[in-house]
């Protein structure tokens, strides 16, 4: 299994980084990989923090991408911010971008992080070079068929989230609690829903903190900043997938438990430049595997090759 999953074991120690944005709040980050490479932006999931883009460390270095992962206001090391929209995202990423003197860069989103891409996509365009949505919701504006109440990863739906925005947030506090008073029934559930191979993935990485500690970090939070990261993307985005006018990667587990396959099939019949990669085996966690990350970092890379020829 080791040589086939990602590792954050030689992490820099000085990974962790904090900026000062405009409106006065602490905006934390990670930044690993190669340290003078090509700047990819990561949006983690949810429950998730910037320790996921240790988990990219060494496949990212070996290919020449420095990866830029920040705790999302109210998440981890970054202070809250009242009245978050989606496009609140992009804002902040630019700021990051321009403290550390990026011009061009593209942005990688999992899961959560999926819409923040498409926030970025649709905001920073003339920035972005690319967008990669690793098996990311799509916007519930556009998506004609039912809506849930409950996702499979036990957060609230956009159902719910439309139908009261206050109930969201008091059950949101409420599974927060829960999981942070017992950490192993978090785990114990998702191990039941997923598939074999992330399961497989899944007791590897628990074997190690990192993964631990970003679903703690995330959940200390609380359920007011995790309620209000959820709703930004369970509400209105506050643009249609139309106006997303660079290309998107697209990947989806055909075994993911927690976003169904007819989410990735809408994105990629709704946006303009989109490419869709159905994964059949995978499940939720194929992003952690060292295989999927070489595949990943290397497509990027002829792209980038490609558009800088032409």
């Amino acid at each position: 299994m080791s040589g086939s999953t990602a590792s954050s074991s030689d992490t820099p120690a000085t990974a962790d980084h904090l900026i000062r944005l405009r409106d006065g709040r602490k905006l934390a980050y990670t930044d690993v990989g190669a340290k003078d490479g090509y700047p990819v932006f990561f949006g983690h999931g949810m429950p998730g923090s910037r320790l996921e883009g240790r988990f990219f460390h060494q496949r990212a270095r070996r290919h020449g991408f420095r990866i830029i992962t920040p705790d999302r206001p109210g998440i981890g090391l970054s202070d809250f911010q009242e009245r978050r929209s989606l496009l609140d995202y992009p804002s902040d990423i630019l700021q990051l971008a321009n403290t550390l003197g990026f011009e061009r860069f593209s942005h990688v989103g999992w899961s959560s992080g999926g819409s923040r891409t498409l926030a970025c996509a649709f905001a920073l365009g003339r920035r972005m070079d690319l967008g990669v949505c690793l098996s990311g919701y799509t916007s519930f504006d556009e998506y004609q068929r039912p809506h849930q109440f409950v996702e499979g990863t036990r957060w609230p739906g956009p159902r719910l989230a439309r139908m009261s925005p206050r109930l969201t947030r008091i059950a949101v506090r409420v599974a927060a609690w829960m999981f942070r008073r017992h950490p192993g029934l978090y785990m114990r559930e998702a191990e039941q829903l997923i598939s074999q191979e992330d399961r497989d993935l899944l007791r590897y990485f628990l074997r190690g903190k990192v993964f631990r500690r970003d679903q703690m970090v995330c959940l200390a939070s609380g359920g007011d900043a995790i309620a209000t990261d959820l709703l930004t993307e369970l509400e209105s985005w506050g643009f249609t997938l139309s106006e997303v006018n660079i290309p998107i990667l697209l990947y989806q587990g055909m075994q993911d438990p927690f976003i169904p396959v007819d989410y990735a099939r809408h994105l990629a019949n709704n946006l303009p430049q989109a490419s869709l990669t159905l994964l059949p085996e995978a499940g939720h966690l194929y992003p952690l595997a060292e295989h999927f990350q070489d595949d990943l970092f290397s497509r990027i890379r002829q792209y980038l090759n490609h558009n800088t020829e032409t």
